[in-house]
């Protein structure tokens, strides 16, 4: 049987007219309250802009919308502040600051994506900047509140030291943006109390001297550009603290935090690399003296939350005293490839899991490999540990990689090590292995002592320091790590 066009449209419109007779027509709601999943956005601490930039913006938060209904809604949202809010927002992809007839189903939802970005407001301390998100159905309003505090900040954007200089405002925070660099020669100190904030692919590139000096009192920290977060979980904010020979750095009573590599302090192995940081160093109006290690010395210092390493020296020179180096990718501490290491009341730690770490946290070498394993050189070692916890949760914490080819000079006294020691690099005797020291929260990077703690009253006190890391007098017998515990 053949079927005429005409027979076909006249079945087709059939069949349309008998399904489009069975869709109903959506019934609105008039007048309905919505339901947002909060009633308050709350943003905590943003840098205002950087003049002249988009710089920074907030992260994004999100909200829904609740249709508590059993009939659709067409709602209006719109910014309290209008276009000239310091907030925006889009919901379901639609961008503000008003959004007209938006549809919602019977009990269905929508989402709203919330940002800030604050002007500069000229104040000593963060200033409140509130705005709302209204939502009309009818003549039913419902409203969020927006919230977020606008810090002032002083911005230093790919900057060059040019001379001797100190930074002190304990007012305004200090923003890095891209890259620091102390030349040869040059000396920057930063003053007990500021506050250092470093953004993505940030590095301090400190060729000639940083000096942090920070009291108990008033610490310097120096951590990624996100105050908003727990810095616990935010590793990889910016790169590090790189000091190549000739540089030093000199810190008291300071925190470095959220780096790839807190300080990598490191001399160049090859001719190419040499040749490359002659050149760095010529761009910056100096030159390299290789007779001189790099050098650090850290006094009531932590390193903390670091994406790789929180301390790394190749071929460096090192002073550790009362610190904390805990909770990175990798390594809480590596000296490769030979160098002079002294530390004395740090705690080592890591419980991060940041990284898939398949070796202990705690490393030193007088060896240089490749990438295959295979030596290529050797370098002089000197090494001492006292008074100090190396911990973990790993069952062995601690790697080292040495060749009789090198001096490998290792002095370790009154520690408390979690290692097999299966090398016997560390002398059985005057060091306790596998005792948990009990740190009171390891999970949330508290390491100080708990009140069982093995490392209570180890410390050998004719080797002790006079107080801990946060600036307390030890005790007559003291305890072992960065932390003393008080009863």
């Amino acid at each position: 049987m053949k079927i005429s066009i005409n027979n076909t449209i006249g079945i087709l419109s059939i069949l349309i007219f008998s399904f489009s007779s069975c869709i109903k027509t959506p019934e609105f709601s008039a007048n309905s309250n919505l339901k947002f999943s909060k009633d308050t956005v709350y943003f905590d601490t943003i840098f205002t802009r950087k003049p002249g930039s988009t710089y920074p913006i907030s992260v994004t938060k999100l909200v829904s919308i609740k249709n508590t209904e059993n009939k659709w809604v067409k709602a209006t949202l719109k910014l309290g502040g209008g276009k000239n809010s310091y907030y925006k927002f889009n919901v379901d992809g639609i961008a503000g600051p008003e959004v007209k007839d938006l549809e919602i189903g019977p009990k269905d939802s929508a989402f709203i994506f919330v940002q800030c970005a604050l002007e500069a407001n000229n104040q000593i301390n963060p200033a409140l900047i509130l705005d709302s998100i209204m939502a009309n159905v009818g003549t039913q309003q419902t409203k969020i509140i927006l919230g977020a505090y606008g810090w002032d900040a002083h911005y230093i954007h790919d900057s060059i030291i040019a001379s001797n200089s100190t930074w002190s405002d304990v007012n305004k925070p200090y923003v890095i943006i891209g890259n620091l660099y102390i030349p040869p020669n040059i000396s920057l100190k930063w003053n007990e109390g500021i506050k250092v904030f470093a953004s993505a692919r940030t590095y301090i590139y400190n060729l000639g001297q940083l000096n942090i000096s920070g009291t108990a009192e008033n610490r310097v920290s120096v951590k990624g550009d996100k105050p908003v977060f727990n810095s616990q979980f935010l590793p990889n904010q910016w790169g590090g603290i790189y000091v190549p020979p000739g540089g030093k750095i000199v810190a008291n009573f300071s925190d470095i935090s959220n780096a790839s590599i807190g300080i990598i302090a490191r001399t160049p192995v090859t001719q190419d690399e040499k040749d490359a940081l002659d050149a760095f160093a010529s761009e910056l109006g100096g030159s390299i003296d290789y007779s001189q290690k790099p050098e650090i010395v850290l006094n009531q210092t932590r390193i903390q939350y670091c994406g790789q390493a929180c301390l790394l020296g190749l071929n460096a020179k090192i002073i550790g005293e009362n610190c904390l180096f805990a909770d990175a990718g990798s390594y809480s501490f590596l000296g490769y490839y030979g160098g002079s290491y002294s530390f004395n009341h740090c705690t080592f730690a890591d419980y991060s899991y940041f990284g898939n770490r398949n070796e202990g946290h705690f490393g030193f070498t007088n060896t240089l490999r490749d990438g295959n394993g295979i030596l290529l050189s050797t370098n002089d070692l000197s090494f001492t540990l006292n008074n100090s916890i190396i911990w973990g949760y790993k069952t062995e914490e601690i790697n080292s990689d040495q060749m009789n080819s090198s001096l490998f000079l290792i002095d370790a006294n009154n520690n408390l090590l979690k290692s097999k020691n299966d090398k016997n690099v560390f002398n059985k005797i005057s060091n306790s292995f596998n005792s948990n020291p009990r740190f009171i929260d390891e999970d949330r990077g508290n390491y100080q002592l708990d009140t069982l703690s093995f490392a209570f009253e180890k410390a050998n006190p004719s080797t002790s320091s006079a107080v801990d890391l946060t600036g307390k007098t030890r005790k007559i017998k003291p305890d072992l790590g960065a932390y003393e515990r008080f009863e």
